[in-house]
């Protein structure tokens, strides 16, 4: 049993994101992320914006991507990004890094894809965006983009076990919400959702 102790705050709204991308579409795919800095440089804590232009990269990059599919596949799916974003600094090295949820259409993205592409993934795509927002040098710096253990779940409204399911996606997400690694005092977000 872990002995964290987590933002009721941030659960509730963790738990209203997930359900609000059920309302989306009837097949979410749900992708754990988490995004580091290089090391070789700070200025990375001063910049309290790197995290929209993730979003922003990302959103762009899978519209981008989705219009392709679409042309190719004849079909008109959309895949609006939901996310839940934390900030965190860790323990020991005290860098700052990034923890998401990301909820896509599962008709359009049932997995990251294959790792080891550079093209053609959701993996590539996540990468790409994060590269993009940091201002460093895609591929070369692709693995700061880390994928944890178990990090995809699939939620499907027409599935007898989709509540049960949401309830362990939301049961592994309370570590976005730890209390421990958070800091306040700076004036950056700790934490942010889609609406």
């Amino acid at each position: 049993m872990s002995s964290y102790t987590y933002n009721e705050d941030y659960l509730r709204k963790i738990d209203s994101t997930i359900h609000k991308s059920l309302l989306t579409n009837n097949r979410v795919t749900a992708i754990r992320v988490d995004l580091r800095f290089p090391s070789s440089t700070t200025c990375y804590h001063e910049d309290s914006t790197v995290i929209t232009r993730f979003i922003e990269s990302l959103k762009a990059k899978i519209g981008a991507d989705l219009r392709r599919k679409n042309k190719v596949w004849a079909r008109n799916y959309s895949c609006p990004l939901s996310y839940v974003w934390v900030r965190e600094f860790g323990e020991i090295s005290c860098r700052k890094h990034y923890h998401l949820l990301l909820l896509v259409n599962k008709d359009v993205y049932w997995s990251l894809g294959d790792y080891t592409r550079t093209e053609g993934t959701l993996y590539a795509l996540v990468q790409q965006a994060w590269c993009s927002a940091i201002g460093v040098n895609y591929p070369a710096e692709r693995y700061l983009v880390h994928i944890p253990d178990n990090a995809v779940t699939w939620l499907d409204n027409n599935n007898a076990n989709n509540e049960s399911t949401i309830f362990e996606l939301n049961q592994r997400c309370r570590y976005l919400a730890k209390e421990h690694t958070k800091y306040y005092g700076d004036g950056e977000r700790s934490f942010g959702c889609s609406r």
